[in-house]
């Protein structure tokens, strides 16, 4: 999520790391979708292991509605950071999201088994569809999916007008509807980690994630696969590649053994939060401080000094390999450096987490 959240120039930017302007996806469109549905799964794993401390409901709830308060809070204070100009205060976002989807499907959790799960699962579905068909904006010949006449853009204008995410021209993913939709992300793979029982649980992980996957691409002909609306057929074609992905994950880690390639990964994912909130933190105060630039006369920000010099250091690289053997296919190719640019910010963010890793600091929500 860090990486393409910060894509560099998007004009010579592999095309997989943007996202859909509309209709259809992209690797960039499974990474968030994808963080709502382990939630989901993660949460049925430790709602089982406090239950079984003797944690009564009331308790459970109440943690989670404080790490979701958190989340939102973070959420707010990252949109306006450091200006905090609040006349336009963005109050949509992905920790907003996670929040507020988190804790509805936590609560649904709580009270329901998988039956009652899976109907209201299928309930958001039925009711997200009948208002996205009921609320379309009238005489629009674009139809319900349309990126004008949608309902979800003409109920987050009326209610949210400039206080969406201001490239959005009011169509928001994380705006209202498409928060509550993200609900059936989480509540997906809180079904799935229901289940789940390795190793017979990775066959029926597999199997699942195909079904989910094929069903997504099957209602699609009906329902667009589309990120920026979440629509029922998103979540089941993003859910299914989840499942995938972690029964495969599952099957390569503990059956086969095969852990020392994930430390990387696991350094990320011991401080996911944290890295998340660095990721925008960390670039706006480090450009805070004025060093002297590239130019002469001229002042940078010390994170565009850092980027600036790094791709110059790669691209000075490229120069002496191409310079030691002329037949060797150029390297520094515009699309590469902008990757590399954008991998610039992973780099500084995991050597921070690789230091907290290393001193067993965990930031937990």
């Amino acid at each position: 999520m860090i990486l393409v959240n910060d894509p560099g120039d998007r004009s010579v930017t592999y095309t997989q790391l943007l996202h859909s302007p509309w209709n259809g996806f992209t690797f960039a469109d499974t990474i968030f979708p994808a963080f709502l549905w382990i939630a989901g799964f993660a949460s049925v794993l430790s709602l089982r292991a406090r239950a079984g401390h003797g944690a009564s409901r009331a308790s459970l709830l109440g943690h989670a509605a404080r790490r979701a308060l958190i989340l939102f809070a973070c959420g707010l204070l990252l949109e306006g950071f450091p200006y905090f100009e609040l006349q336009h205060y963005q109050l949509t976002g992905v920790l907003q999201k996670i929040a507020v989807s988190y804790f509805c499907a936590f609560a649904i959790g709580l009270v329901t088994g998988w039956r009652g799960q899976l109907l209201a699962l299928l309930g958001l579905f039925v009711g997200y569809i009948a208002f996205m068909l009921l609320a379309v904006a009238p005489d629009c010949a674009q139809g319900a999916w349309s990126a004008a006449c949608n309902g979800a853009r003409r109920l987050d204008t009326a209610l949210l007008s400039g206080h969406l995410w201001n490239s959005s021209a009011g169509n928001d993913s994380d705006g209202i509807v498409g928060t509550l939709a993200g609900i059936g992300s989480v509540l997906l793979g809180m079904l799935c980690a229901r289940v789940f029982d390795a190793p017979a649980g990775i066959r029926r992980l597999l199997a699942a994630g195909a079904a989910a996957a094929l069903a997504g691409l099957a209602t699609s002909a009906w329902i667009p696969i589309n990120k920026i609306l979440w629509t029922p057929s998103y979540v089941f074609y993003t859910g299914g590649l989840a499942m995938l992905c972690l029964g495969f994950l599952f099957w390569l880690v503990d059956v086969l053994g095969w852990r020392r390639w994930a430390l990387p990964f696991v350094i990320f994912g011991m401080n996911a939060i944290a890295a998340y909130v660095a990721s925008s933190v960390v670039p706006k105060m480090l450009n805070l401080i004025q060093v002297r630039g590239w130019e002469e006369g001229k002042k940078v920000g010390a994170y565009a000094w850092l980027k600036h010099y790094y791709t110059f250091g790669i691209q000075q690289a490229s120069d002496w390999v191409a310079n030691l053997n002329p037949h060797m296919p150029v390297i520094a190719t515009p699309m590469n450096m902008t990757l590399a640019n954008s991998l610039c910010l992973v780099l500084v963010l995991w050597i921070l987490m690789a230091l907290l890793y290393v001193c067993r600091v965990f930031v937990k929500v």
